[in-house]
């Protein structure tokens, strides 16, 4: 098995990667010819929140060499607070950096950080578990229908600010997404309820379907208000587009980076209420 590969645009991986490590749990990172895709699972068992990045590789790498018996794929899984530390290192100048697999009684990735301004080479290691290709077939995306309901996003960063607030009043945020582009962001509290309305938002056509055509026009869904704010952060890169979804178990919030090629979808549980 071999992988190596000379890593561009680090700073926009950084700040991908520091976005997706809010939600925590293990990373696993499956690489093919054409995408990388960073995956990040928490308590699934009990409803946890994940996150699922794909990233095109002929964005972030170049002279990608991949050699492996899974269809020359690699699998494996590390510490995202590893990849985030060797990224800041190699970020803090002009850089050339090379990744590759190696094997010293156990693998791990060697990033091979060289300085253009001055002849000094850095090398940093990381840690990795090699994953079998049984073992990632077993690491499976949600399969969701095409929800009823979905919206854009309006400014994630005017949004993270009200969230901010609306935390210090409660836990659980309800959020209501109408087929006529409207969009409620709702706390309760003993004394009354506090809410936020957005109206003239867009819908996504999803499926072929015209979401102002659905039968169901309104749906709601509580979710753990600080869970759906480390979604927020998502501000930091500049996204293009931000859909909400809302389906019966989960929130799913998708969005895409055209100019990077980059997509990140974040699935959140739904608080079912007795």
């Amino acid at each position: 098995m071999k992988f190596s590969a000379k890593l561009v645009k680090a700073k926009v991986l950084l700040k991908i990667i520091l976005n997706i490590q809010k939600i925590p749990g293990d990373c696993v990172v499956h690489i093919t010819q054409k995408k990388v895709a960073f995956i990040i699972r928490s308590d699934l068992d009990e409803g946890g929140s994940q996150v699922w990045c794909e990233i095109e590789n002929s964005n972030f790498f170049d002279e990608l060499n991949i050699q492996s018996l899974s269809d020359n794929e690699i699998q494996f899984q590390l510490e995202i607070e590893h990849l985030k530390r060797v990224l800041q290192s190699a970020t803090t100048s002009m850089n050339e950096i090379t990744v590759k697999l190696a094997k010293r009684g156990i693998p791990y990735l060697k990033f091979i950080i060289q300085s253009t301004q001055q002849s000094v080479i850095l090398i940093q290691e990381i840690p990795i578990v090699l994953l079998t290709q049984q073992q990632m077939a077993q690491i499976n995306e949600p399969q969701l229908p095409d929800p009823d309901v979905n919206i854009f996003l309006p400014n994630l960063k005017t949004l993270q600010n009200i969230i901010d607030k609306m935390k210090n009043i409660s836990d659980e945020l309800c959020i209501t997404i109408s087929n006529n582009s409207e969009l409620k962001l709702a706390v309760e509290t003993n004394a009354g309820s506090i809410s936020t309305f957005y109206q003239g938002l867009t819908h996504a056509t999803l499926g072929g379907k015209d979401k102002t055509q659905s039968q169901i026009t309104r749906s709601s869904a509580v979710v753990d208000i600080k869970k759906f704010q480390k979604v927020l952060v998502l501000h930091s890169l500049s996204p293009d587009d931000v859909v909400c979804c809302i389906y019966e178990s989960s929130l799913l919030i998708h969005a895409m980076l055209h100019n990077h090629k980059v997509v990140v979808t974040y699935y959140l549980p739904i608080i079912i209420k007795n």
